[in-house]
């Protein structure tokens, strides 16, 4: 058993690195020099100002989500609806705020936005978690049909109640009340102030990862039936992780609102909430190397188009990377998830025997 659970674990962390190898083979099939391309990737994501504040806003997000599917993560539960999360969290803002107007002094607005998009997110992740109490429908594909709703709402949304009222040619909202926009730093560039809250979240996270709770939802993910001893119903922790990441994903569709595109239009999320779980998993399910993993995954997008400059590959390398990436992370958490149900069936038995001898 213990062999087969290295081997596990051992492929797992294969397809991670198979992944990057990939993303270097891909270079060297469009011609260029991987040195050169890594050399391109520093320089657009970090040679200057501006660019370090467009890696550090991409990332944002990215990390915001990531601690919060670390929670469900650390439970074995997997989480991969934080884009249709995203999207209602940024629909109950927008909702909210638009209809408030200008009159809100933004000690209000900024609170009662970042409120009502945790709260749309943590309300839409409930859909994939009760199907699976319930029903014993696989989360997974629920969550999956739910970002699909999410995203034919958001279609609707934006040709009826929430469209502009001014007009225009591409769907989109009115613009945010300006007393409801995230402010920016006095940085070059462009950083906005939520950099703060993030940093708030992370000593939550480490705080938290530190805790017994964290310890019993790990235990939980393990075996169930030791869990349970300690008061982590199946309930207690299916819901109650899922409405943790979904309020993080919501929370992040405030900010991409908020601090971003300061209107609601169809690309509001853009495959952040996929991103946010390939951090996850990438930063081990930790608060700091969750941040580290983020930062370098938003500079896989926004290095892209120093690669470009410096080796003559189209800039569209960095989308292709982000997704081999994904692909790499579900099949790692799909090892690990096999590698955790074989442990615990191996404890479950030495256990039952243990009870038959005594």
């Amino acid at each position: 058993m213990k062999a087969l659970l290295r081997r596990d674990y051992l492929i797992g962390a294969a397809v991670a690195v198979a992944g990057f190898v990939l993303v270097v083979v891909l270079v060297l099939a469009s011609g260029g020099d991987p040195v050169d391309a890594v050399v391109g990737w520093v320089d657009g994501a970090f040679g200057l100002p501006y660019n370090v504040s467009q890696t550090v806003t991409s990332a944002i997000p990215l990390v915001v989500i990531a601690l919060g599917a670390a929670v469900p993560l650390r439970a074995g539960v997997v989480v991969v609806g934080a884009e249709g999360q995203m999207i209602v969290g940024a629909i109950t803002t927008a909702a909210v705020l638009l209809s408030l107007g200008d009159w809100v002094p933004s000690w209000v607005a900024l609170p009662l936005g970042a409120a009502a998009g945790a709260g749309g997110g943590a309300a839409w992740s409930l859909l994939p978690g009760v199907a699976l109490l319930r029903w014993r429908v696989s989360e997974i594909l629920t969550a999956l049909l739910a970002t699909l709703i999410s995203v034919q709402l958001l279609a609707y949304l934006l040709r009826t109640h929430l469209r502009d009222p001014a007009g225009s040619a591409t769907a989109r909202s009115a613009n945010l009340p300006e007393a409801a926009l995230i402010p920016w730093l006095p940085v070059p560039g462009r950083v906005s102030s939520a950099v703060f809250g993030v940093l708030v979240l992370l000593i939550v996270a480490i705080w938290w990862h530190r805790g017994r709770s964290a310890v019993l939802l790990e235990i939980f993910g393990e075996r169930h039936w030791l869990a349970e001893r300690a008061g982590v119903t199946p309930a207690r922790a299916l819901v109650g992780t899922t409405v943790v990441s979904g309020a993080a994903a919501g929370l992040a569709g405030w900010y991409q609102l908020a601090a971003v595109d300061e209107r609601l239009t169809p690309a509001v999320a853009g495959g952040v909430g996929f991103g946010g779980l390939i951090v996850a998993v990438l930063g081990g399910c930790r608060p700091i190397p969750i941040v580290v993993a983020g930062v370098v995954y938003a500079a896989i997008g926004t290095g892209a188009g120093g690669v470009q400059v410096r080796t003559g590959i189209p800039s569209a390398i960095g989308i292709v990377a982000q997704a081999v990436l994904l692909g790499a992370a579900v099949l790692a958490i799909a090892f690990a998830r096999r590698a955790k149900a074989r442990r615990s069936a191996a404890g479950d038995t030495v256990t039952a025997r243990g009870g038959h001898d005594g």
